[in-house]
């Protein structure tokens, strides 16, 4: 009979751990974080120290170069082109990026993120650093990967253009060519019979260009990858190359081959004919119009209905995909009311699992449970179900604790308080429709509470006032204190030594009563120091009146339920004095009459 509730309690943390699966924004955050360290540490992601933040199947579209299918593809275009341009010992064309990058904006709608990023580019020869920002669009898998993405480099024809007059002297040192000290657009290149050849900026490129690429060409490009005769022969193709304008990276110029040139060492078989003279399947001619309406992608930059592909949507009228829209689009709320929540149901079958696995255990193991009434055996058990989950919340509090001792909010802490929450309010629920009957002081103990608990998560969520966070952590302690209690009612019921039972109730009534004080003091000194500053509004003046009353109601409870656990233990003292008055002649007949004299209502205990 045990395995059955056994088999359901494993099958519910199943399903909880998966419901814990779904990504939130922050996840995305974290995600679009780590490709950004990753493209400022290209050289990391090439060795394999930094795991690709790439899928197997991303599809990659750069706005000054092309389109890139595949894992291998695009990590060598975003990350293997840099590396290479570090790695020369002269002057390149692309900078390499430092280890470091500044967000300036950020939209996430998951799994799609809108990013801008300004990285800096360096260029060691010279000891230049420029800024360049990166726009991108980007969508990621189910396991945190990038599936498809859209990369704008903004003002990068400025870029270029600010760039290359700074670069020029040093190329023109490294080519051995002198600048014309009369003219900032023209050099002097030595020609071999002394001669002077005047080339302007442009051509000066050009002839770099040709330079980088006819190296790389004739060193890696060889037996049936090889794509020019000689290296003359490449120089002379190259030269007489237009270089190209700097938004034409994936078009047939020169601009397009030395892009490419950085990758040829890892995949000659695949680069060779990127910089050769047919330019392969990258460097080619492209007509405006096919580029701008082709979506190479595999997975939707279209945020609203990422969800959704074309076999989800074939046969729903287009009136009706939006009506899907709104679906996916849907903000919710802790006030929602179509919103299923599937950890709260999952939670409130827990307890009632857990209620029976207690219950078969008692049947099982006490012979104090079968003398009780019905209504006594379901108190019995709510005790040690309060013990248990108190004490959870009550652990998940203090690792929460940072949020009130020095207002240090993270998400982990924030979620683990919000779960501490929706326990005590689960199990007060439970409780109420669990016990048979309930008295008035502990009926409106827990309505109070779970009223208290909505209220200020319903008003965090659209003021956003942090410490509402402190003073829930604060309300809460209040309701994850009485472990003593419930250990003090459930000895009284399972017949427990009287002795043991009486200091523990004493203590008990004590140190609920010292505790239920001191933290409704410290709530509102807490709500004065840190709250009443919000009260330019009518809702936060409505909010504070609202917690003075519940407080003070609380608080009647709560001493009514400390003086109600104190007689319980003043009955069982005075049971003790009635045995040893009696004698042990008559031990029989006191033990059945201080189980009829102990019959104590525990219900008008606050639990």
């Amino acid at each position: 009979m045990f395995l059955r509730p056994l088999t359901s309690f494993i099958l519910i943390l199943q399903l909880i751990s998966s419901t814990t699966a779904y990504r939130q924004p922050y996840d995305y955050i974290q995600a679009i974080e780590s490709f950004a360290i990753a493209f400022t540490n290209p050289s990391s992601v090439i060795d394999g120290s930094i795991s690709s933040p790439l899928s197997e199947e991303v599809v990659g579209r750069i706005d000054i170069t092309t389109t890139f299918v595949g894992q291998e593809l695009n990590t060598e275009y975003l990350f293997g082109l840099f590396v290479e341009s570090s790695l020369s010992n002269t002057t390149q064309l692309i900078g390499s990026p430092i280890p470091s990058f500044a967000t300036q904006s950020l939209v996430v709608e998951p799994p799609v993120i809108a990013v801008s990023l300004v990285n800096t580019l360096l260029y060691p020869t010279i000891n230049l650093s420029v800024p360049l920002q990166i726009d991108l669009f980007v969508s990621f898998d189910n396991d945190m990967k990038i599936i498809s993405y859209d990369a704008i480099l903004r003002r990068w024809s400025e870029f270029f253009t600010y760039i290359i007059p700074l670069l020029a002297p040093k190329i023109a040192e490294e080519l051995n060519v002198t600048l014309d000290p009369n003219s900032t657009n023209t050099v002097t290149a030595n020609t071999t019979s002394g001669a002077n050849t005047t080339l302007n900026t442009t051509e000066l490129i050009a002839l770099k260009t040709a330079v980088d690429v006819c190296e790389m060409s004739t060193q890696y490009c060889t037996g049936v990858n090889q794509v020019y005769a000689s290296n003359d022969a490449c120089m002379e193709f190259m030269t007489q190359l237009p270089f190209g304008q700097p938004w034409e990276g994936g078009m047939d110029n020169g601009w397009c081959r030395y892009i490419h040139k950085n990758m040829v060492k890892y995949r000659p078989e695949v680069h060779c004919p990127h910089i050769g003279p047919t330019g392969g399947d990258m460097c080619i001619a492209r007509d405006y119009v096919q580029v701008t309406e082709t979506m190479p992608f595999n997975s939707t930059l279209l945020a609203y209905n990422a969800s959704y592909n074309a076999l989800d949507v074939k046969d729903v009228p287009a009136k009706n995909q939006m009506e899907l829209v709104k679906v996916e689009t849907e903000v919710v709320y802790t006030t929602t009311v179509a919103f299923f929540s599937v950890s709260c149901v999952l939670y409130m079958l827990l307890l009632y699992v857990v209620a029976k696995a207690v219950e078969f255990i008692f049947r099982q193991f006490s012979f104090a449970y079968h003398d009780m009434s019905f209504a006594n055996q379901r108190n019995t058990v709510t005790y040690v179900i309060a013990i248990l989950f108190t004490t959870t919340t009550l652990v998940l509090q203090l690792i929460a604790s940072p949020i009130l001792t020095t207002h240090s909010y993270t998400f982990t802490q924030v979620a683990l308080l919000k779960v501490a929450a929706l326990i005590i309010s689960g199990l007060y629920i439970f409780e109420l429709t669990y016990r048979v009957s309930m008295r008035w002081p502990l009926m409106t103990h827990h309505f109070c509470t779970i009223f208290a608990i909505v209220l200020l998560l319903s008003v965090l969520s659209y003021t956003r006032h942090p410490a509402l966070m402190g003073a829930g952590q604060i309300w809460l302690f209040q309701a994850t204190t009485e472990q003593s209690v419930f250990v003090g009612l459930l000895m009284y019921r399972l017949g427990c030594s009287s002795k043991l039972t009486r200091n523990v109730l004493y203590f008990a009534a004590v140190q609920s009563f010292i505790f239920k004080l001191t933290f409704a003091a410290y709530l509102l000194a807490y709500w004065a120091q840190h709250l009443v500053q919000f009260h330019s509004s009518s809702d936060d003046v409505a909010l504070s009146v609202l917690l003075v009353i519940m407080t003070v109601l609380l608080m009647c409870t709560q001493v009514y339920g400390a003086w109600a656990v104190w007689g319980l233990a003043l009955k069982v003292d005075r049971s003790m004095r009635k045995r040893s008055i009696i004698g042990p002649s008559s031990t029989s007949e006191s033990l059945s009459l201080s189980h009829s004299t102990l019959v104590f209502n525990v219900h008008t205990t606050k639990v």
